[in-house]
């Protein structure tokens, strides 16, 4: 390649390549979104529904809604970073009846337009960074190789400030596994750490627990034929290779030299720090590291396979050789020991201005009880409550809701039943809800049935179960003293929406299992269609009889409530992770270009990019004219 005929960047081996001051890079209308330019050789994209893009992505600040998804198509292989930030989280109380509210927190960053001279735009950090993931494990993505068989150069145009320091560059996985180990409010289990027993979960859109668990064959214990030597067991994933050998990142220290920390194949962090002031103070400035492998392979595939390489790490100031290791270990990224649906976006990243804050941000689904009716007066109750027709009759719509109906009345009771104070003896009224039959019914009903509805819709998510329960207590209401008759009764819990409800569960009580003045309950547990997202169902309390109920005796209602898995907390367990301690750093600086090459570039090749934005930016303050010192550990 002749240099001296070359009138623009060295795009040989150029995969990404982000400039913000050209419009397709970043443009105002994509807010703090920035693209590749360029893409890799061999990228690849394919129609995609990422429909758990959220259970991670919340994390960052890419998204304020855990159960959303994205979708990529073939076209999507130009690498992209979006600025990273966090969620706060406003949980319902147990009267809200779910509806988590989200505020998104972007880390302090801003996109600064330069309309005259030959500075051009470029972002300014101020405690925020920006991050991307390059691939996607186990799905048809990848703009970068995990692997780099002829090295690698990472080159990034920044201005620096007196006072900058932190981390620049981060590759690699940007968290611990989330969901491994388990966290309780998402999936409850049973069994021993050789054989897990699945209660119940939060699913994701493939089916799996949000726990990481793997089917697992195990040989059986004095099994009398071959047939049966073997048995499957569920057992809990290793993450304990997760984080090994698997990010890297490298700062500027508050001398003005350069550093860098990884995890090594044991787990255990290592850096490195180069000797102070082969920084500028400030100004633009290019910073490129390098990396070149002492075995290059001449067929690409027999990487996949190989051992870690050693190589030379070298560090490259405004085209000047200022740091080298020698023996340094590849840099090798790999995806988590979990499904892949919940590993989406958090191995394979690359984050520029700043480094990963881990799992310091995460939240996992947790249960909560909702209570609809819990001893409350008559006024909340007339104001929450009233009766519809049959919604499961097949001549009346399920949704939206029917014409109320008469015949039923509604009051808050606190003469019927009492409690005893054990240590006082003191009686205590028990608050109740009443319903009372009037006999005179109007509106469209079938066989006197009256569906008792919360007139709230609860907001429901899908992939989940939920479970509703009511406490009640029939004082003859079902008896018809009139015609002494037995007659046909029924007393269940109902649910319609705009999807349909799959009742997995149900115990309602009919004819003469329901009992007088004995307290029963009712309970149903249910879900909606997987992955619709967020879903509004009501819920109510419905009562046939193919006769007149007894006007004279009412039917008591106690505990109305309904428990599910949508509230968002944070498991405790998972703070302050080996990620989180040694790379929750950024740095104070501009950014404004940034451009990784699949292979080693020579050093003429960098000098050649340096003198490149010297000759196109007055404000470049670089001397490459002068050979730099070069520092050997």
């Amino acid at each position: 390649m002749n240099l001296k005929c070359l009138d623009n960047i060295i795009t040989d081996g150029l995969a990404i390549h982000i400039d913000i001051t050209k419009f397709k890079s970043w443009d105002l209308n994509s807010g703090l979104t920035v693209n590749s330019l360029s893409k890799w050789k061999n990228a690849i994209s394919d129609n995609i529904q990422l429909l758990d893009y959220g259970l991670t992505a919340f994390d960052i600040g890419n998204t304020n809604i855990m159960w959303s998804g994205i979708t990529l198509n073939p076209n999507d292989v130009y690498f992209n970073m979006k600025p990273i930030g966090f969620n706060v989280v406003n949980n319902p109380t147990t009267e809200e009846y779910t509806g988590v509210t989200v505020t998104t927190e972007i880390l302090p960053i801003s996109g600064i337009t330069i309309t005259s001279g030959d500075t051009g735009n470029y972002f300014s950090l101020n405690g925020g960074y920006l991050n991307g993931f390059f691939k996607l494990d186990n799905y048809t993505y990848e703009l970068l190789p995990p692997r780099f068989n002829k090295g690698l150069t990472i080159e990034t145009l920044v201005y620096l400030y007196p006072d900058s320091q932190g981390i620049f560059y981060l590759m690699g996985v940007r968290a611990e596994d989330k969901y491994n180990p388990y966290f309780s409010g998402e999936t409850v289990i049973s069994g021993n750490t050789g054989n897990l027993s699945i209660i119940d979960g939060v699913i994701s859109s493939e089916d799996n627990y949000l726990e990481g668990i793997s089917p697992t064959r195990k040989l059986n214990d004095g099994f009398g034929d071959y047939l049966n030597m073997y048995s499957t067991v569920n057992v809990e994933l290793e993450n304990s290779g997760n984080t090994t050998n698997n990010v890297i990142a490298f700062e500027i220290t508050k001398d003005k030299g350069l550093s860098y920390k990884y995890i090594d194949n044991n787990n255990i962090i290592k850096f490195n720090y180069s000797k102070p002031n082969i920084i500028p103070i400030s100004g633009w400035t290019m910073i490129d590291i390098l990396f070149k492998p002492y075995d290059i392979f001449a067929n690409e595939n027999d990487l996949k396979c190989a051992e870690q390489r050693l190589g030379d790490l070298k560090f490259y100031i405004n085209g000047r050789l200022r740091w080298k290791i020698k023996d340094f270990p590849e840099m090798m990224f790999k995806g988590l020991n979990n499904d892949r649906e919940k590993q989406i976006g958090v191995p394979y990243n690359i984050s520029w201005g700043g480094g990963s804050f881990g799992l310091k941000h995460s939240y996992h689904y947790d249960f909560q009880t909702y209570s609809l009716y819990s001893g409350q007066t008559s006024e909340y109750i007339n104001n929450n409550f009233y009766v519809e027709s049959n919604p499961y009759d097949i001549d009346c719509p399920k949704y939206p809701p029917f014409t109320p109906l008469s015949g039923l009345t509604f009051s808050g009771d606190n003469e019927t039943f009492f409690m005893v104070d054990e240590c006082t003896g003191d009686v205590i009224p028990v608050n109740v809800m009443k319903i009372e039959y009037t006999g005179n019914t109007t509106g469209n009903t079938t066989g006197n049935s009256y569906f008792i509805k919360f007139n709230q819709p609860l907001s429901v998510l899908s992939n989940r179960n939920y479970t509703t329960e009511v406490i009640f207590n029939n004082d003859n209401f079902f008896y018809n003293p009139i015609t002494g008759q037995s007659v046909y009764n029924k007393i269940s819990l109902g649910l319609y929406g705009s999807e349909d409800i799959n009742i997995l569960n149900e115990t309602y009580f009919e004819n003469h299992y329901i009992k007088n003045n004995e307290n029963q309950i009712l309970k149903t547990t249910f879900n909606i269609k997987d992955n619709t997202g967020k879903q509004e169902v009501y819920i109510g309390i419905l009562i046939e009889t193919d006769h007149d109920f007894n006007i004279n005796q009412p039917l008591f209602i106690f505990d109305f409530k309904y428990t599910g898995q949508d509230i968002l907390t944070k498991d405790e367990r998972k703070n302050n992770l080996l990620i989180e301690q040694n790379f929750d750093s950024s740095i104070i600086c501009d950014l404004q270009k940034l451009r990784i090459y699949e292979r080693a570039l020579s050093a003429n090749e960098i000098l050649h990019n340096v003198k490149f934005e010297i000759e196109n930016k007055s404000d470049f303050i670089a001397n490459v004219k002068k050979g730099g010192r070069l520092i050997y550990k």
